[in-house]
């Protein structure tokens, strides 16, 4: 089975031995292929900050994505400055770009489904055949190996998965962090670029900003007729250079879906060995777990406000 990974968005000051143990994790026994495409600029998540973060260039951004990629199988990257996409972006784009009438948290899903459209041309490029393929940001550290998922299902079952389960489920979106699942189901990413406009414009009502990423990604898929669905387990999320706080946060969001079987057993002991191997607090990552079982009503009650929804 022959897998792609598109790494695409900004590149993060993440520790480099970290990003690579992080790759070792997620393709650990496949045969895979790496395609990339990033800015020559680098920044910070928005963070739910209400001001764009500065901006610093990369200097020999080729050199540096070679160096974070070596000995991964990557076949080809890209990279354009950012600035200079801002500049030539056409009207009806820069019209929703610069508009105020979205939410400010969503500025950046233009140059975020750009930067994915653009990887995923490298792969079509390529003219190489692969049976998945999965969409990788630069900040999400990978806690266990994606070979854990039943991929010869996820294949068979020509669904699209991401990571929208526990506390952070929206229905009706695509958790733009890591998605994928066959070729087939990831082919509407071919045109997304060139749909943009007419999907943020689109009448339909998912209860998200009607420029955020999550609801153009799903809408895209179902318009391409993709069923969507969630991985069973939280392999990776945003990472914000802090073990520690990067495992509270995925406890928070819940580390396996709800269902209790063996298979999300197996999952939570991967997990666990990651933070075994981060030798991270017991103490505080048992709290953390508790916490989250206390809370858990709750968010089965924050559910009922989705109803409306679907």
């Amino acid at each position: 089975m022959k897998i792609a990974f598109l790494f695409s968005g900004q590149l993060r000051e993440v520790e480099v031995d970290l990003f690579k143990k992080s790759l070792l994790n997620l393709t650990k026994d496949l045969d895979y292929t790496i395609f990339a495409y990033t800015w020559k600029e680098m920044g910070k998540s928005l963070n739910h900050n209400n001001n764009l973060p500065e901006l610093q260039k990369v200097e020999n951004v080729d050199e540096k994505i070679n160096f974070l990629f070596k000995d991964y199988n990557l076949l080809d990257f890209g990279f354009e400055s950012f600035s200079e996409f801002k500049k030539t972006l056409k009207e009806e784009y820069r019209e929703i770009f610069y508009s105020k009438k979205f939410d400010f948290g969503t500025v950046n899903s233009l140059p975020q489904i750009y930067t994915l459209y653009k990887s995923f041309e490298l792969l079509e490029k390529s003219k190489l055949n692969f049976d998945l393929v999965f969409r990788c940001r630069f900040d999400s550290i990978f806690i266990h190996p994606i070979k854990i998922f039943p991929l010869k299902k996820i294949l068979s079952n020509g669904s699209l998965f991401n990571l929208n389960f526990g506390r952070s489920y929206y229905p009706n979106r695509i958790y733009d962090i890591f998605f994928g699942g066959s070729r087939k189901s990831m082919n509407f990413i071919s045109t997304i670029w060139k749909d943009t406009p007419y999907l943020v414009k689109n009448s339909f009502d998912n209860g998200l900003d009607k420029r955020d990423c999550c609801r153009i990604l799903y809408l895209a898929a179902s318009i391409d007729n993709t069923n969507i669905e969630s991985f069973p387990a939280r392999i990776c999320d945003v990472y914000r250079n802090n073990d520690l706080i990067y495992a509270k946060y995925l406890i928070s969001s819940h580390l396996v879906s709800f269902r209790i079987n063996k298979k999300n057993i197996s999952y939570i002991s991967f997990i666990f060995k990651w933070f075994r191997e981060r030798k991270l607090n017991k103490q505080k990552i048992i709290f953390y777990l508790i916490k989250s079982l206390l809370l858990l009503p709750f968010v089965y009650l924050k559910r009922l406000k989705y109803l409306k929804i679907t």
